[in-house]
């Protein structure tokens, strides 16, 4: 094994998690992995109970760790700073799937959120990395974001169809020693911290893996990728496509035919939390049926999905 899993798990997002976990018992190798608990510590015996009891069981075969996110904030603190969004999940999760290098012992690890699951059996490695494209779809507050990061790391930019980054989505695969590289460069963790939440604010965007592959472009060790995309995740966009018309079903399949007519394969499907306005109970298992794990769908809780768009 040359990588490990990561997923950085929240409350919100538990029903996702069983779903992802659930799929993973039933297809995939066997794979270390790391879990992030990404709430506060006074919810961890709790999220310890439930991962126990609903995801635990499918797992016993896989080399596990599953840690609070203090593990990886202990050892700095922030007192000293004056930021509205500090203790934000959703700006905390983009840390850790950083400083979670520290504790990766493979070359290294691929990044998966809560909203992935896997559809056919695979290893861990045949999650690859996507190509660098251009990134005329980012939007001016995503767009600020890679200009900051093009200035902090001396990084020449050209315009926005001659820059090219990986999909900023999950399934992204990291290189522990490059991260661990990023860090220094910032002199360390709590450097790093500050310099991101500067850029955590209504107007703004901030994206973790934008940052890492623009240091890796300052470095001249950019990942050019394996595959021209690695997911069929569920956008709120997609409920625009006219693929969509038909139904769930039908879009997730032609967007598999799309990929065989490329050449490659998906082994991972996704929800997006911002599809859960647009689609019912119902849609989720017709999406799990087809992909043949009926199974896997999550009992610990309802599903959060209620369409009303």
């Amino acid at each position: 094994m040359n990588s490990t899993l990561v997923v950085v798990v929240c409350d919100r997002d538990l029903w996702n998690f069983e779903l992802l976990v659930r799929s993973m018992g039933k297809f995939m190798e066997p794979c270390r992995c790391i879990f992030i608990f990404n709430e506060d510590g006074s919810k961890m015996k709790f999220f310890k109970k439930w991962y126990a009891e609903f995801c635990e069981p499918y797992l016993k075969k896989f080399l596990v760790r599953v840690l609070h996110k203090d593990y990886f904030f202990h050892d700095y603190s922030l007192e000293d700073q004056d930021f509205r969004l500090l203790s934000e999940p959703i700006y905390n999760q983009q840390l850790l799937k950083l400083f979670v290098s520290e504790i990766i012992v493979t070359e290294k690890y691929t990044v998966l959120d809560c909203k992935n699951f896997i559809t056919r059996p695979c290893k861990l490695a045949d999650l690859k990395q996507t190509y660098p494209e251009n990134i005329t779809f980012a939007d001016h507050y995503l767009l600020g974001f890679v200009l900051a990061c093009c200035a902090k790391l001396d990084v020449r930019f050209t315009t926005k169809k001659e820059f090219k980054l990986s999909a900023n989505i999950t399934p992204f695969i990291m290189h522990k020693k490059k991260v661990a590289k990023l860090i220094k460069h910032f002199d360390g963790k709590k450097n790093l911290h500050i310099w991101m939440l500067n850029w955590c604010h209504e107007h703004s965007n901030m994206a973790e893996f934008y940052l890492y592959e623009v240091f890796c472009i300052a470095k001249g060790m950019q990942d050019m990728g394996e595959v021209l995309s690695n997911t069929i995740t569920i956008w709120e966009h997609s409920f625009s496509e006219s693929h969509m018309l038909p139904g769930i079903e039908f879009y997730v399949k032609y967007e598999e035919e799309l990929g065989r007519r490329m050449g490659f394969k998906f082994y991972v499907a996704g929800l997006h939390t911002h599809t859960r306005d647009y689609i019912n109970p119902e849609d989720i298992h017709t999406l799990l049926k087809y992909y043949d794990m009926d199974d896997c769908y999550p009992v610990s809780r309802g599903a959060p999905f209620k369409k009303i768009k």
